[in-house]
């Protein structure tokens, strides 16, 4: 029988040492750890039947030689995991979130259908690798929670302004013709400065895991400290100087498939690998052609006229999405009834005007802008000649959202660990 890959909806990202955590021998029985504690999580517990258990999971699901010595290693960093999981229901507890039946049953169909395994046979066939079957459901039932804790707690906080989308379309535009690289990564944090060697030593360890044919993202996604684990460390399209100058040094000269020894940075040691490599999508953004539409109105050289004509404009526009309504609006504002401006170029545009469209999508308005005696909206009704395969601003939008929801997640979590009671007994 294969392995199984258990993909589950979400990872733990903390691999730091709570004690000296007993690494249980290969084949221990379960029954003879069930009434023994591990550690003890503000009012829940963590069994050494539950460590047991998950050691066993993670070495018969990460292709990891199954040995004293691969226990001893990964049995602080699973104890860590199931303390977090604790902290994760009990913060989904407080919110009053429950995991339904429905929703268990979908994830546990999700398992099977990866695994190719029959419908309704999940526990069965966890039960012929030697996985006791509640290891994985209480796993899943705490991704599932957390997601539900982020999304209550953390989303809300999110907001991606449009300053922002258009930085990452000025960057992709500034870096037409450059390689870029798409980066995995495993992130070993290091504590304090006594546990610099263990650590270096465990990046050591995984590396020669890598080496001996364990897949890079298993072990991302089991032992990275990075944000990126939840992605099997997958960090996706990177430029050069977006990373650190250490990896930087790295991707220089990397070609795909290349993994990098232990890189240490100011975040701890890495591993990275290069899973692909491309040229950026060359073109010239002053070139694109631009069908545009404007209400304009005359102000007096006067800033505060200036910022109430433009106050007026912003909420006119709010819901305009089509260039047809552009001119019924100036004529009820009494704007210029000149509103179709044709199609330009965008580098002859004034330096004003290119910067406030240069950016801008189809039926899509800019901000108020101010000069030569009047205020004015611009709105693309038309674009072309522009870089090709340039991603959309609400997949970008939502690519930040992603990037921002899994540090601020990791940072909630944190919080939530430092505030609780934990006793590792160990």
């Amino acid at each position: 029988m294969k392995p199984l890959r258990i993909l589950l909806l979400a990872a733990f990202a903390g691999t730091t040492a709570l004690g000296g955590a007993a690494a249980l021998a290969p084949g221990q029985a379960l029954a003879q750890t069930a009434g023994r504690v591990a550690a003890v999580v503000n009012d829940d517990i963590v069994s050494v039947f539950d460590l047991t258990a998950r050691l066993d999971m993670l070495v018969k699901t990460s292709q990891l030689p199954d040995d004293q010595q691969t226990r001893q290693r990964l049995a602080s960093q699973v104890l860590r995991q199931l303390i977090d999981e604790r902290i994760q229901m009990q913060a989904a507890r407080r919110l009053g979130l429950d995991v339904s039946a429905d929703e268990m049953s979908r994830a546990e169909a999700e398992i099977e259908s990866r695994n190719s395994f029959q419908p309704g046979t999940l526990q069965q066939s966890l039960r012929a690798q030697g996985i006791v079957p509640s290891t994985v459901t209480e796993r899943l039932r705490a991704e599932i929670a957390w997601e539900k804790v982020v999304a209550r707690e953390v989303r809300p906080r999110i907001v991606i302004g449009e300053d922002e989308i258009n930085a990452v379309l000025d960057r992709i535009r500034a870096n037409a013709g450059q390689t870029e690289f798409r980066v995995l990564e495993i992130v070993l944090s290091v504590p304090s400065p006594d546990r610099e060697a263990e650590v270096r030593q465990n990046a050591e360890r995984l590396l020669d895991q890598l080496r001996a044919g364990t897949p890079f993202t298993v072990l991302a996604r089991e032992f990275s400290d990075g944000v990126t684990a939840q992605q099997s460390g997958d960090v996706g399209w990177v430029l050069p100087g977006q990373l650190s100058p250490e990896i930087d040094a790295f991707l220089a000269n990397a070609r795909p498939g290349a993994v990098s020894g232990p890189i240490r940075t100011p975040e701890g040691y890495h591993l990275v690998a290069v899973a692909d490599s491309r040229k950026v999508t060359g073109g010239d953004a002053s070139q694109i052609q631009v069908a545009l539409k404007q209400i304009a109105m005359p102000v007096p050289e006067d800033a505060a006229a200036a910022r109430a004509i433009g106050d007026r404009l912003l909420a006119a526009t709010a819901d305009l999405n089509s260039c047809d309504a552009v001119e019924g609006i100036a004529s009820e504002l009494g704007a210029d009834p000149q509103t179709d401006l044709g199609t330009l170029t965008v580098g002859d545009l004034a330096p004003a005007l290119r910067q406030a469209v240069i950016n801008l999508g189809v039926g899509e308005v800019s901000p108020p802008i101010t000069g030569g005696g009047a205020v004015r909206v611009l709105m693309v009704c038309e674009r072309s000649g522009d870089i090709t395969g340039l991603p959309d601003r609400d997949a970008i939008r939502d690519a930040l959202i992603r990037q921002r929801l899994d540090t601020m997640a990791q940072r909630h979590l944190h919080d939530l660990r430092r505030q609780a009671f934990i006793d590792v007994r160990v």
